[in-house]
């Protein structure tokens, strides 16, 4: 991976909440204590660096005091060289004989002949390592660490198998590739090379036992973990109106999201391997009835919600639970889809023609290219003075040798195609719905009736997903007046119609509660005019 060199993307301090999640990362994928991190890292100053390397695939890099400690790959994290030559029993560690040393700065992976070497190390640790496992490697001839890498085939069939030239084990980082070079020998040359004295009295390689016990608990906390997030999503996701439901659906969509922030729910990771086996238990244990179609298509039938497993689970006693089954997402939002004549500047960040952004992502994007090439004004932070790029894309104004930050991203951003997605919160229909194009806004308005009275009508809730029933009980809760549902000719949305002038109530209640972007609403501005 780090075999040529890299661009640094971004590099960035890492502070507070965003330090303490990932000492917590770090001592939970590599079993380390928090006080033996903290001794290790001994309050020196982390930053992380983004860079794209010469495949073209991002990569966090997290260091300490500019020394890598470990880096980020595909939502992993591995530890570099450095660390793992700190902590050596972090991760098992495999032989290479001479020849699969010579492998390792020619080929990102390494063949199952070149992994079987003739010491019986090998052959007892592979025996109990799963697909994707981290490994590390050192050399025969001494307990020296010189690569880190993950195996792309489990231990057994390693082992096993007769194709000896198959690739089994992906390299992510070797001693003198590029990483190691910029960011740990010349970083501290002088610990590198009283580290690399010491490695002969390295202690032994961890046993058959113990990482067989490693592998176990593993497997014991993901068998759980799996267990868990899936009675939630029977009892909390699934209604009776969506079944029959694919089984591949209900562990991406609905099993998934019960997952725990920061863990990773792997199906390969646990003793049922497969989705179908676990199903099977749960069929077996009268939790579901499973359809196996001929043609091998899964299907969740009917969730048994008398069963006493799904009956003792209960959001109250998990507040995190309870507070995102009640709470409301906004289910509106903007993207903006880079046109060509912005290609030159979104391609910096590896943007094509025809990309969706966020308005987030579009603002994060310009403010980086400003920064890229110091367009900012020396005497004014606040204006940007325009290079030949940025003087194209702005032809249509009268002076465009400079222009403020914000209204740069305004002008960009007015240049770009603009689609608004709404996702309809419907339970009758087994996904949620996309709506690409513009919606009509919640509209409200205040009528008179005879005897003067006024009454407050809000249209095309229901479009924004809300529940128009729940809706108008907190509005006759909240200003103590009574509701009313109206269906109108014609219309796909029915009408909340609410006793009195209560502009601004429903306007608080739609912004606080349900989230909804002041832009999609009408009616309220009136109501100020008015005043």
């Amino acid at each position: 991976m780090f075999k040529n060199e890299f661009r640094i993307k971004s590099s960035v301090s890492i502070k507070g909440a965003e330090q303490k999640k990932l000492k917590a990362t770090i001592c939970k994928y590599f079993n380390l204590s928090n006080e033996t991190l903290d001794t290790f890292l001994n309050q020196k100053q982390l930053t992380q660096l983004k860079v794209i390397t010469h495949t073209n695939d991002i990569v966090k890099i997290n260091c300490a005091q500019n020394v890598a400690i470990v880096f980020e790959f595909k939502n992993k994290f591995y530890p570099t060289l450095f660390m793992v030559w700190s902590f050596p029993h972090i991760f098992p560690r495999l032989k290479l004989d001479n020849d699969g040393k010579s492998q390792l700065k020619s080929a990102s992976e390494l063949t199952i002949k070149e992994l079987r070497s003739n010491d019986a190390n090998n052959e007892h640790i592979l025996s109990s390592l799963p697909v994707d496992q981290c490994v590390s490697l050192c050399t025969i001839s001494c307990q020296k660490i010189i690569a880190i890498g993950y195996l792309t085939i489990d231990g057994n069939s390693i082992k096993d198998s007769e194709k000896s030239r198959d690739k089994c084990l992906k390299v992510l980082h070797y001693y003198d590739d590029e990483l190691f070079k910029s960011h740990i020998k010349s970083s501290i040359p002088d610990v590198i090379y009283t580290m690399e004295r010491e490695f002969n009295d390295a202690p032994e390689l961890n046993d058959k036992k113990m990482y067989s016990e490693d592998i176990q608990t593993v497997v014991n906390k993901m068998d759980e973990l799996l267990m868990t997030c899936s009675l939630k999503a029977l009892k909390y996701s699934i209604k009776k109106q969506m079944l029959p439901i694919l089984a591949s659906t209900f562990y991406k969509k609905y099993v998934m999201s019960f997952c725990p922030e920061g863990t990773e729910l792997d199906i390969k990771k646990t003793s049922y391997k497969k989705l179908t086996s676990f199903l099977q238990l749960l069929d077996k244990e009268q939790m579901i009835k499973l359809n196996v179609s001929s043609n091998g298509i899964v299907e969740i039938t009917q969730v048994i919600q008398s069963n006493s497993k799904l009956q003792d689970l209960n959001s109250d006693d998990n507040p995190a639970l309870k507070e995102n089954l009640d709470q409301f997402s906004p289910p509106v939002k903007e993207i903006y889809v880079v046109t060509p004549g912005l290609y030159p500047i979104f391609s910096e960040f590896l943007c094509r023609k025809g990309d969706k952004l966020t308005v987030p992502s579009i603002r994060k994007y310009v403010t980086e290219y400003i920064k890229k090439y110091q367009l900012q004004d020396s005497t004014n932070p606040s204006v940007v003075n325009t290079n030949n790029v940025l003087k194209k894309i702005l032809s249509q104004r009268k002076d465009n040798t400079f222009i403020s930050i914000k209204d740069l991203i305004e002008e960009i951003t007015k240049l770009m195609y603009r689609t608004e997605i709404a996702v309809f919160n419907v339970e009758t229909t087994e996904t949620k719905k996309s709506l690409k194009k513009k919606i009509n806004h919640i509209e409200m308005t205040v009528n008179n009736r005879s005897g003067n009275k006024k009454v407050t009508l809000v249209n095309n809730l229901e479009l924004y997903g809300i529940d128009i029933i729940k809706f108008s009980k907190e509005c006759q809760h909240g200003v103590a007046a009574s509701t009313t549902i109206n269906d109108i000719p014609n219309e796909q949305n029915r009408q909340v119609q609410i006793q009195g002038s209560q502009v601004p109530f429903v306007y608080k209640l739609l912004t606080d509660q349900y989230k909804i972007p002041v832009k999609f609403l009408r009616g309220y501005e009136n109501h100020i005019k008015k005043k």
